[in-house]
């Protein structure tokens, strides 16, 4: 991954979470909001669930390649002092976060598929 790539990745992100945030506010007061709709946006956030694995994956892996690619080091915000540490914790959380990401996809997937053959 070049220069380019890690901003493009990390705008992508970025854009992510905005687009989470600005979905919490646009239905923060949502009242009349028909469940086929509902239904429609569980959807799209199960798709969203399902990408998270492969993503988490991806950062594990980026981790390990840069440990033995790069020259790394500990700066002194924490009392951690081995990179390769620091970087099997994160794998393992990242790990973690996956089995988590495809339970959530099945939660959500579960959810759109109880609503959506609701009518009002």
């Amino acid at each position: 991954m070049d220069g380019s790539d890690q901003h493009e990745a990390g705008g992508y992100a970025a854009a992510a979470r905005e687009h989470v945030y600005g979905f919490n506010r646009a239905t923060m007061w949502a009242r009349d909001q028909m469940p086929s709709e509902t239904s429609d946006q569980l959807a799209e956030f199960a798709d969203l669930a399902a990408a998270l694995p492969q993503a988490f994956s991806q950062l594990s892996g980026v981790l390990e390649q840069a440990l033995a690619d790069q020259v790394l080091s500990m700066d002194n915000m924490t009392d951690e002092s081995d990179p390769a540490m620091a970087v099997g914790v994160a794998r393992l959380h990242l790990e973690e976060a996956r089995g988590l990401a495809v339970n959530l996809h099945k939660h959500l997937n579960a959810a759109r598929n109880a609503t959506a053959h609701i009518i009002s």
